[in-house]
């Protein structure tokens, strides 16, 4: 590992002393190409830095200390990676300047794409915002704690480089009708600017040679079905021939009717290399069923599972290589239907979670529970991808790892649920579900850049054509939403 101390974006420390700490940055990566580097602010000590970050620093890794600022991109930017906790390692593009951690393999891949023409917070927000989507794993570390923020030059600036050029304009309009403020100077220069790109070999990053294990791997299996038992006694043919079957299966079976019987008699008429642990309800919605399976969990690993997919038998195998070279707690797989393709091969950290084809430890399936709030609606899936940020974990999407999801045309909601609202004169947009999942999981200026988002795209849709009238039956409407929403 290689320090650099820095001050007012240049160089104490010995070497490289004086000049910018981005190009010592830079230097010190080609001529250490194998080397981690943390790059600390003069008076911050790098070495209780460097012991939060042991568990997480790898070539395709990019984390710094905390940072709370940079929330106006939460205006133009949805997602799990703006409204960042500062209580345990976060996962986020977002970057401190105060201390930073980056490895030379990565740096030297960067090379002069991204431009030194800047601050180090500006390059570093940059390269982070650039090299997420991409597969590069950003953290934040709760550590030396900071709120450094752009000015709005700089803002706009950063918009125009890393968004669709739209954005530019839509930020303008939140700064106008949200904080009375004309950033009008910041927000024309803006558009002589041109757009960041960057390109990664990420799969060389990735590229990690495991130390050959015979250690086994334990897991159990979690299945909510309701009506699917000829789809669901292939899903368990498919986990019977896994060359690493699971200790259990867990299925919840959900029938509306009291006096209905299982339609599963397989599960105890087959021999199976597994124990099946079935439950029969009467109350239907997913997350019930997932929470109570969740309670019966007893290996390391739980793999949740849909009652409509299908697997190779060497699914469990990849798995269990993957968690292996991630070290990750929770890794989402690649759900596809008969005529979609995923060519992307390096892992990811992931947006969203996949609550039919993910595979998570036991620590989580401890704290972490579907919101029943959000029961026969949508969302809870990615709610549930939230409680595990906020928990200290990450989730990563691993591409190579396909299933084959059915779309089941019976089973799921077989029947309409009734909402209470259902019966207003006028309807809540957006629907109640997502309002209380975004003032949940979101910060307040990614909620009102939502609202503004959707102020536009239903106009003309509630009923009124003039501007003033769609103003008034939107916020009219987005108020039954924040009710129903408190009320969920």
């Amino acid at each position: 590992m290689i320090f650099i101390e820095f001050e007012n974006d240049r160089v104490t420390s010995e070497l490289f002393k004086g000049k910018s700490v981005i190009t010592a940055i830079q230097h010190t990566a080609l001529n250490n190409p194998d080397s981690g580097i943390i790059i600390f602010k003069k008076g911050t000590d790098s070495h209780i830095f460097l012991e939060r970050i042991k568990e997480l620093a790898t070539p395709y890794s990019f984390i710094s200390s905390s940072n709370t600022g940079l929330q106006d991109i939460g205006y133009i930017e949805d997602g799990p990676f703006i409204k960042v906790s500062i209580e345990k390692p976060y996962p986020t593009w977002i970057k401190s300047d105060t201390q930073v951690y980056l490895h030379a393999h990565f740096v030297n891949q960067i090379g002069e794409q991204i431009s030194t023409n800047c601050s180090f917070l500006y390059w570093l927000n940059s390269v982070g915002k650039l090299s997420r989507p991409q597969g590069i794993f950003n953290y934040q570390v709760p550590l030396e704690a900071s709120s450094k923020n752009f000015s709005d030059l700089l803002l706009y600036r950063f918009v125009k480089q890393h968004y669709k050029s739209r954005w530019v304009l839509f930020l303008l309009l939140c700064h106008i009708w949200y904080e009375r403020r004309f950033p009008l100077f910041a927000f024309a220069k803006a558009w002589f600017t041109k757009p960041q790109k960057l390109t990664l070999d990420l799969e060389s990053l990735q590229k990690t040679e495991l130390p050959v294990s015979n250690e086994p791997f334990y897991y159990d299996v979690i299945i909510p079905t309701m009506g699917r038992a000829t789809y669901l006694k292939d899903v368990l043919n498919d986990l019977a021939a896994q060359t690493m079957v699971p200790k259990n299966v867990i299925i919840v079976e959900q029938n509306e009717d009291f006096t209905a019987q299982t339609a599963l008699d397989y599960i105890k008429t087959n021999s199976w290399p597994f124990k099946i642990s079935h439950t029969l309800i009467h109350k239907t919605g997913a997350c019930n069923a997932r929470n109570m399976a969740s309670e019966q969990i007893t290996a390391p690993w739980a793999l949740l599972f849909d009652d409509d997919v299908r697997v190779q038998a060497t699914f469990a195998a990849e798995v269990s290589h993957a968690l292996k070279q991630t070290k990750a707690k929770a890794i989402t797989f690649a759900c596809l239907q008969a005529h979609e393709t995923e060519s992307m091969q390096a892992f990811k950290q992931w947006e969203s979670f996949g609550s039919g084809c993910s595979i998570v430890h036991r620590e989580i399936i401890e704290i972490c529970k579907f919101d029943i709030a959000l029961e026969h609606g949508y969302g809870e899936d990615v709610d549930y991808g939230m409680q595990i940020r906020r928990a200290g974990y990450d989730i990563i999407y691993a591409p190579q790892i396909q299933m084959l999801h059915l779309k089941a045309p019976m089973g799921g909601f077989r029947k309409l649920h009734i909402f209470p609202w259902v019966h207003d004169l006028v309807q809540p947009k957006p629907s109640p579900q997502i309002m209380y999942h975004r003032k949940k999981n979101y910060s307040t200026k990614q909620l009102k850049g939502y609202k503004m988002v959707l102020f536009f795209k239903t106009f003309g849709n509630l009923g009124r054509r003039t501007p003033w009238g769609h103003f008034r039956a939107f916020k009219y409407a987005w108020n039954q939403s924040e009710r129903w929403a408190n009320t969920l």
